[in-house]
């Protein structure tokens, strides 16, 4: 009775985890499903739900880049708005 214990990739065990809480199946259901235990699936659904929780908890928005952004926008604007202008009165003085 000496079973090798069985690898699975990091992707299957994401897709695997994903996969049960798309279709709201239980661990049981899925574990007779794929011949993996239920204290395994289990688990992964611990490890995965941890890092799920840690991303989430990121702030989505980098305030000091937002500003530089819109630093620069705002100059970029004003630029702008100088070119119209000076080509308005070239284009003026040549008629």
């Amino acid at each position: 009775m000496d079973q090798k214990r069985k690898r699975y990739s990091e992707e299957f065990r994401r897709k695997t985890i994903e996969h049960l809480e798309e279709t709201k199946k239980s661990l049981t259901q899925l574990s007779r499903e794929l011949d993996i235990g239920v204290t395994t699936l289990s688990n992964w659904k611990q490890t995965y739900s941890k890092e799920k929780k840690d991303q989430s908890t990121q702030p989505l928005v980098d305030y000091d880049r937002l500003k530089r952004l819109e630093q620069q926008n705002r100059e970029l604007q004003e630029e702008n708005e100088i070119l119209k202008k000076a080509m308005h009165f070239f284009t003026k003085n040549r008629d």
